[in-house]
């Protein structure tokens, strides 16, 4: 038996999509009948999504069983909701620790596991994964450094505390369950150990690297590959391997080999279905004159107001060229690991009198729009989504904003 875990929170009855077509993408690419998928969820989790998964899971055969975290884990959730508060309300989910405790709450019978984000598309018979040996290591993940060929950007690497060429990406995990648990409460021993540290990002994954990122099995990039860092690298070949999306990489453009994937595996779940597509067009009608209305409000304050471009390093060059920028205009050099609202905020306290209209190329938009929001900005005349005025040869598309399919 090939024992696999998922994790879900799904507060507004939209984000089972995704999990569903990673669980049907893992059936398809797998034809023996060994599975057992064990789905660690809360209470947002409805009873018709469940029908659909179990839909799923028995269309191939497989076995499938559900976990109320908040039943069989209520003190450490209320725990993590007291410490973190700011984790149920940032793009990740409380659902994102339900992997640290996984290791505890599946059945006894259980010696290993394969945990998958819900945001990743199987394109290969993980039996291969499921064969790795750990030797004597915890568990087995894929480096970020071999992601993007740069070591990991991130507060732990700049405090010390590991190397960037070790931190791993959280969402495959290969785990070997006895050796887990031997670390003990990871869940309440790292929140305080993550509390120490400035500028963190990623909770969960951030806690995982803290105790396991030097010793741990190095995974080929083929079982955690980063759709972003692919796309960015312009990589449009599918090969066998387990393709992690991530957020804001999912689009509706039909030369993306990626998005096809996608599509070709929701097309079959019972996710898609004739409601889904009416939301789906309902959706793009609003979502188009949300985007000319909101081109409409940034061309009226342009022309009286500086304009600041946010964007990576590596963008520059080509945020220069394709806006002519010149005069009065800035360009902002924005890590991915940086808290953008923050820094705007700042920028735009130490900056002379004035109005300024701030242009964001960030995958994290809706994220940093929310935040932006909070602090008393207007979308349409002090920032705004850049990618929206981008052609699509520089990955512009009118409907490339994650929230638009996030939300069906």
């Amino acid at each position: 038996m090939i024992d696999i875990c998922y994790a879900i929170a799904d507060e507004k009855g939209t984000y089972s999509k995704f999990l569903g077509t990673s669980l049907w993408s893992l059936c398809e690419q797998h034809e023996e009948k060994d599975l057992h998928i064990h789905l660690l969820h809360d209470g947002t989790l409805r009873e018709e999504e469940k029908v659909r998964f179990h839909q799923a899971a028995m269309h191939f055969g497989q076995q499938l069983s559900f976990y109320n975290v908040e039943v069989l884990a209520a003190a450490e959730l209320d725990y993590l909701r007291q410490e973190l508060p700011q984790a149920g309300v940032s793009r990740y989910t409380y659902a994102a620790f339900y992997r640290l405790l996984a290791a505890r709450l599946l059945p006894p019978a259980v010696s290993r596991f394969i945990y998958f984000d819900a945001d990743t598309v199987i394109h290969m018979d993980i039996a291969g994964l499921w064969q790795e040996s750990l030797e004597e290591y915890p568990l087995a993940a894929v480096a970020e450094y071999d992601e993007a060929g740069d070591p990991a950007d991130n507060p732990m690497v700049a405090a010390g505390w590991l190397d960037g060429r070790d931190y791993f990406n959280s969402g495959v995990l290969l785990v070997d369950r006895e050796k887990f648990l031997a670390q003990g409460d990871i869940l309440r021993a790292g929140i305080k150990r993550l509390k120490q540290l400035e500028g963190f990002v990623f909770y969960d994954q951030d806690i995982l690297n803290a105790y396991f990122a030097n010793g741990y099995k190095h995974l080929n990039i083929a079982y955690n590959a980063f759709v972003p860092a692919l796309q960015f690298r312009k990589i449009q070949q599918l090969v066998p391997a387990v393709y992690h999306y991530d957020a804001g990489s999912l689009g509706l453009r039909e030369d993306d080999v990626y998005d096809r994937l996608f599509y070709t595996m929701f097309s079959q779940t019972p996710w898609c279905d004739e409601d889904f597509l009416y939301r789906c067009f309902a959706q793009m009608e609003r979502q188009h004159d949300i985007d000319l209305e909101l081109a409409r409000q940034v061309f009226s304050v342009a022309s009286q107001r500086q304009r600041i471009f946010c964007a990576n390093e590596a963008s520059q060059k080509a945020i220069q060229e394709l806006f002519n920028l010149g005069g009065k205009d800035r360009y902002l050099t924005m890590r991915s690991d940086m808290d953008w609202a923050g820094r705007l905020c700042q920028y735009e306290r130490v900056s002379p009198a004035g109005r300024r209209l701030y242009i964001l190329f960030s995958g994290q938009y809706e994220k940093i729009k929310q935040e932006l929001l909070a602090a008393g900005w207007q979308e349409g005349q002090d920032f705004m989504d850049g990618w929206l005025l981008l052609p699509e040869k520089y990955s512009g598309h009118l409907f490339r904003s994650p929230a638009l399919i996030r939300n069906l």
